[in-house]
Formats: C-alpha cells, sequence, structure tokens
C-alpha cells in the first residue's frame, strides 16, 4: 500500500525547519578566543650590521647617544654630521673596539674648518671577524642522514668604509650635515659594495641650553653578494639596515665662564628598520673642562642596557689632546671596552 505525503504536511515542516534555524541564528553565541598575531620585530632583514656598531667612546659610554651633544669634535662623522661645526681648526680622532666573539673594529676621521665654505672631513672604519673553520654537510648513505665534515681550511669575513663628510653653520641656532660613504663587504669569496648617504640637523632652541638633534642614516640601494649565485646558486639580496633618531640634550648645569661643573642630561629615540624601536637616556659630568663622568642605558635591547664611561682633556701648546672610554655591559656576551684618542691642531 503506497502513503502520499500530504502538501500540508510539506509546507508545516518547511515553516518549523526554518524558524528553527532562524532562531537559532539569532541566538548569540559566546565570542572566540582571541588570537593575537605573533610578534614581529624584523630582526635579522638588513645586512652591514657594523654600521649600528658604537664607534665613538664619548658616545657609546652613553646609551650610543649622538643626539643633543654639544663640545663635539671630528668623531662627529660616526654620529651626527651637523656636530662637525664644533671643529674650530683640524681635528683628528681614532677609535679601536675589541668586540664580542674577537671581533675587532678600528674608527678613524680627520676634518678641516674652512671658515665660510663649512668644515669637511675624511674617514675610515674597518671591521674584522677573524678567521673561522670552514665545514660542509656530507651525506652518511649508511644512516641515511647528512652530517658535519671534519675541519677544512679557514675563511674570513669583514667590512670597509671610507667616507666624506660636510658640515656647516646656517644660523646662530642651526647647522646641518651629512656624510657619502664607500662600503664594502666580504665574507668568504663573496663581496657586496655600496653608497651609504647620512643626514643630520643640530637646532638650539633658545630656551636656556635645549638642543634638538634630527639624525637619518645608512641610506643606500639593496645589493647581491658578488659570485654569491655562482658558487650557491641562490642570490643573496643585502638590505642597508636604516637609522633614524630624534633626541635632546639640556644642561642641568650650565658651564659658565670660570665655572667649575657641568651636568648635561641626553634622551633619544630611534627607530630602525631590522629591530623594535629603542630608547637610550645619559648623563655627562664634566669637571673644569678636564674631566668627564658619563652613563646610561639602552632600553629595549636584548642584551645591551647599562654603559659608562670617562674622558680627560689635555693641552700640549698649540695642541688639545683627549682620551676617552667607555664600558658597555653586554649581558650574556662578555663586556666590551673601547677607547677614543682625538686631537686637535691650531686655533
Amino acid at each position: 500500500m503506497t502513503h502520499k505525503t500530504h502538501p500540508i504536511f510539506i509546507a508545516v515542516a518547511l515553516v518549523i525547519f526554518i524558524g528553527a534555524t532562524l532562531s537559532s541564528a539569532q541566538t548569540p553565541r559566546p565570542p572566540l578566543p582571541e588570537v593575537k598575531p605573533p610578534k614581529f620585530e624584523r630582526v635579522g632583514q638588513t645586512g652591514w650590521q657594523f654600521l649600528h656598531l658604537p664607534t665613538v667612546a664619548r658616545n657609546a659610554s652613553m646609551a650610543g647617544i649622538i643626539s643633543g651633544l654639544n663640545r663635539n669634535d671630528v668623531m662627529s662623522v660616526f654620529a651626527n654630521p651637523a656636530n662637525l661645526v664644533d671643529v674650530k681648526d683640524v681635528d683628528a680622532g681614532f677609535t679601536k673596539i675589541n668586540y664580542v666573539a674577537d671581533i675587532s673594529y678600528m674608527t678613524a676621521a680627520v676634518a678641516k674648518n674652512f671658515g665660510s665654505w663649512g668644515v669637511f672631513g675624511l674617514s675610515f672604519a674597518s671591521l674584522d671577524v677573524g678567521d673561522m673553520i670552514r665545514t660542509e654537510n656530507v651525506y652518511n648513505a649508511n644512516l641515511d642522514i647528512t652530517e658535519r665534515s671534519p675541519d677544512l681550511e679557514t675563511f674570513t669575513a669583514g667590512d670597509l668604509m671610507f667616507g666624506l663628510s660636510y658640515a656647516r653653520t646656517v644660523t646662530d641656532r642651526l647647522s646641518i650635515g651629512g656624510n657619502v660613504s664607500y662600503i664594502q663587504e666580504t665574507l668568504d669569496q663573496t663581496k657586496v659594495k655600496n653608497w651609504n648617504v647620512d643626514f643630520g640637523v643640530y637646532f638650539k632652541t633658545g630656551f636656556r641650553s635645549l638642543r634638538f638633534s634630527l639624525i637619518a642614516r645608512n641610506f643606500g640601494a639593496d645589493k647581491e653578494f658578488t659570485g654569491f649565485t655562482e658558487i650557491y646558486g641562490i642570490p643573496q639580496t643585502v638590505r642597508m639596515p636604516l637609522d633614524f633618531r630624534m633626541g635632546a640634550g639640556y644642561d642641568i648645569i650650565e658651564k659658565k665662564e670660570g665655572g667649575l661643573h657641568a651636568l648635561s642630561a641626553y634622551l633619544e629615540g630611534v627607530h630602525v628598520n631590522d629591530g623594535p624601536e629603542r630608547v637610550h637616556t645619559a648623563l655627562e659630568y664634566t669637571f673644569m673642562d678636564l674631566f668627564s663622568l658619563r652613563g646610561g642605558y639602552k632600553f629595549k635591547y636584548d642584551e645591551q642596557g647599562l654603559t659608562l664611561g670617562g674622558g680627560l682633556n689635555f693641552n700640549m701648546k698649540n695642541v688639545t689632546g683627549r682620551i676617552d672610554y667607555a664600558y658597555l655591559d653586554y649581558g650574556r656576551l662578555e663586556a666590551v671596552h673601547m677607547f677614543t684618542l682625538g686631537f686637535g691642531f691650531g686655533k
């Protein structure tokens, strides 16, 4: 016996089904747990990392601050080139750093003040990582795994920089400056070359001793290692480590004529394209323009933090000299010590 479903029953069933569906859709559901995106800091996405290393003991001892400084010298080419205007005649400086992992880093600069023409400077930097042991991945057919080979020959890596700097005073409160540098990085049998440009502005506000700086460093094109593709089969592009800074300096105790003491405070914000935004803060005490004590702290670094140091100035007839020292705490890595030696000639 065949039973036929009456159309009325079908219609009623559809109405009940649709109503239940709409009711379910209108019933509020508990919110889904929040899924936060992973933290992204852009670390390790640039080359030329030697451009981030400390280059001057005075700056390094004050948390690496290069903004708002007064009483500057030729080593400003590695900090804010606008501060080269403080060079009175001829000035020369040299820095030697024994960095972590037996890395050796050396910087040197010389500058001349040509009066209304401005100040011109030349700079040089060299980094040597020393010899490293070469190994290869070797396939073990018996175990069907890849193993590390025995020690083979050694290889090395390093960086070079040659720079030309210029700075001039625009007004009695404003000075500007810049660097153009040729840089070269070597890794074993491969090399990459580039041009690097820095800009700096230094401004005295006129309110007591308050001053500001704006600095943009390490502008250059993306480059590829020469020979890397031929040796390893894939291209390797190297990006520049851009570095933007804005900071201020203020003399808590201003140095007056005949005065013995001066105390300055500094604050600096840093934005880079290969890491998080960071903050530097420091103090510098000077006694009779002869002796200085310095200290600072770096925020938002993995290992770096406390920095300390001091400086000594001396005169020898028409030559002025200075020796600066910096102690840098690298946390779980070994501490870094660095010295800068400088001489001023002429007036």
